[in-house]
């Protein structure tokens, strides 16, 4: 069964547009009525922004409210973003409200309108900020099937983002384990409960030898660069091959399994991750200080301190520059932290830390699978094949409905593309 496409605009009772109250007057501000922007569209529904208004402020300006139920499009400044309106919200500048008319399903639109972000982002315009023309938001197509078919779609979808969340719910709490780890094993670094000595960072360290660039002209190696690291995850993720005679200057220090890479330029000085046991020998930026255990052990505590927003915000304090603030190595190999001298615990702490990183990574591929499945599954519902059996066994309700649609669209909308 192929399903009729149609316009934004003909499946639309009414396009809202949305506008800034002024922040002179302070009492605009002090009302009840959520007023959002293109930032506060997270989520898939939306019922509160982080600035509520008067009506005063409505009637004194070109924000509207957009009625609950009906659809936010972010059309400026984050074009793309889509979702429903689970109350009265007042909306800025930054997006469009759509009141669709009956026969259609809000989260269904919704969902096939987010299938179609590309489209949206292939067509933005402006020089400093991007954005869509109402015009353009009117001719995008999507697919209408019956409305009983656009229910069963949502319900379906509906089920795999429960899915999705339960996923994110269960990755952000994996995020926390390091952090949770250091403190339960070294206790927090900002007041040092257990009372370890606090030393300069370099008496815990190791020398890291350079690369020579005149005697490796003809070598290939991989390179390892501050783009190369996920500050968000603290892995390596991507990697280049250099011959010798092409490296960048950079292209300097030996890097060895389980040295840990900190990135000295910001914003990128939460880019920190462990070098994996493939990458021994090979080469790293010297855009990165390498901290290497001088005993061996303690290469998991050096990891998990990285990543501690205590360590980043020690980096930040002492950055230095107008255009590319950064820290030095000297900055770092100075910085006092407290160093635990208790062996036996830094090689406990270093199969922890193995073993979290090994439950991080296997989740990160079970949500890359599930981000997988999930777009073919997005796919799927608007080709028709998500309900295809389903369908089947409705056929004959489906058909009447389909003819009826059929009739409501010809006499109502415009623009119908079989």
């Amino acid at each position: 069964m192929e399903w009729p496409h149609v316009r934004l605009g003909d499946v639309a009772q009414e396009f809202i547009s949305g506008g800034t109250p002024s922040t002179r007057v302070e009492h605009y501000w002090t009302g009840d009525i959520p007023w959002i922007t293109g930032a506060d569209v997270t989520d898939n529904v939306v019922v509160a922004g982080r600035k509520c208004i008067t009506q005063e402020a409505i009637d004194n300006s070109a924000t509207h409210v957009v009625p609950k139920g009906a659809i936010l499009l972010v059309t400026r400044t984050g074009v793309g973003k889509v979702a429903k309106a689970g109350a009265d919200i007042a909306i800025s500048q930054d997006l469009t409200g759509i009141v669709l008319k009956e026969g259609t399903n809000a989260d269904f639109v919704a969902a096939a309108i987010r299938q179609k972000t590309r489209n949206l982002l292939d067509i933005q315009q402006g020089a400093i900020i991007k954005g869509v023309l109402r015009k353009d938001v009117e001719k995008l197509e999507i697919p209408l099937p019956p409305l009983s078919e656009q229910r069963r779609i949502v319900e379906i979808l509906d089920q795999a983002e429960r899915i999705r969340r339960l996923r994110d719910d269960a990755d952000a709490k994996t995020e926390r384990i390091l952090p949770a780890l250091f403190i339960k094993m070294f206790g927090d670094p900002r007041t040092n409960p257990m009372g370890w000595p606090v030393r300069p960072l370099r008496s815990f360290l190791n020398s890291v030898e350079r690369r020579d660039p005149v005697k490796c002209q003809e070598e290939q190696f991989v390179y390892v660069d501050i783009a190369s690291i996920d500050g968000a995850t603290g892995r390596i993720v991507s990697t280049k091959k250099w011959f010798g005679h092409e490296a960048p200057g950079r292209a300097r220090q030996v890097i060895r399994s389980s040295d840990v890479l900190v990135s000295t330029v910001r914003p990128y000085l939460r880019a920190t991750a462990m070098v994996p046991e493939e990458l021994d020998g090979q080469i790293g930026s010297t855009g990165f200080c390498v901290l290497r255990s001088a005993t061996g052990a303690g290469h998991g505590y050096l990891y998990a301190l990285s990543r501690m927003s205590w360590f980043t915000e020690q980096l930040n304090s002492r950055a230095r520059g107008a255009s590319y603030p950064a820290v030095t190595d000297r900055d770092i190999w100075d910085l006092p932290v407290p160093l635990p001298d208790d062996c036996a615990l830094l090689s406990h702490a270093d199969m922890v830390v193995k073993k979290a990183m090994e439950i991080q990574e296997e989740q990160r591929r079970n949500s890359e699978h599930l981000q997988a499945v999930f777009k073919g599954l997005l796919h799927r519902a608007f080709t028709g094949d998500l309900t295809a059996s389903w369908r089947e066994a409705y056929r004959k309700e489906l058909l009447q409905e389909t003819e009826h649609q059929a009739t409501t669209l010809k006499k109502n909308y415009s623009g119908i593309r079989q």
